[in-house]
């Protein structure tokens, strides 16, 4: 039984992709304030996060857990309670361990969170595909999948965080973490750095770390990614 946790901003559709090759039960949740559950209107905090991927695990009975970004966080939070909560891990693109962000992520996030709640989809839109390297830009059908989901973010207020918070307040309660973890990166991704992920696999006692081409996680390699991802949860 495997949990799967989205983005800011993102909900089950995002790591739907995530979940294509991993056998068993795949059980994908949708965090406060995000996707199809209910509003939430304080804002999040990294104890939040951690509250909502620890009830469904425990409601399911969920073995394995995969976070993506915001939700990789969620997941180091849930670990720094109980270390042996899960038998295997996987981070996909962490954005931060135990500092918060002092650069160009944290200003774009707000322009993102501005433009949503000014019901703004075609800014929303130029900010996503502005993330995306230009090759990718160009495909054909990535301006419309990246214009659906500008449509589907605009529906509701943006996720805020309620506090300048952090996934962990000191990385070194990692080292109790047995559980064998897949550290997911790319290359050249500003929101999500890979000096980020060198170190989260440094601090993690049984991890590996696989880089992906930029983009590749969604774009350019999703297919490595499925597999890495589904090979590390099915490895007995």
């Amino acid at each position: 039984m495997t949990v799967f946790a989205h983005g800011l901003g993102g909900s089950t559709a995002e790591t739907r992709p995530l979940a294509t090759r991993v056998t068993g039960t795949r059980v994908l949740l949708d965090f406060r304030g995000h996707g199809a559950s209910g509003a939430l209107p304080g804002g999040w905090d990294y104890d939040l996060l951690a509250d909502d991927l620890l009830a469904v695990a425990d409601e399911v009975g969920a073995t394995r857990a995969v976070g993506l970004s915001l939700g990789a966080g969620a997941l180091l939070r849930a670990l720094s309670r109980d270390p042996q909560r899960f038998e295997r891990i996987v981070l996909v693109l962490p954005a931060a361990i135990d500092a918060t962000r002092a650069d160009g992520a944290t200003q774009r996030l707000q322009q993102l969170g501005h433009a949503i709640d000014g019901d703004d989809p075609d800014a929303v839109a130029a900010l996503l595909l502005g993330e995306l390297p230009e090759e990718v830009q160009v495909r054909r059908g990535v301006a419309s999948l990246v214009r659906r989901r500008a449509l589907t973010l605009v529906e509701r207020p943006a996720p805020f965080p309620r506090l300048d918070d952090r996934p962990l307040r000191d990385r070194s309660v990692l080292a109790g973490v047995s559980a064998p973890a897949l550290v997911l990166a790319q290359q050249a991704d500003p929101l999500h750095r890979l000096d980020v992920a060198e170190e989260l696999a440094a601090a993690l006692p049984a991890s590996h770390l696989h880089v992906l081409p930029e983009a590749g996680v969604f774009w350019t390699a999703p297919r490595e990614a499925q597999r890495v991802l589904a090979d590390h949860l099915e490895t007995p």
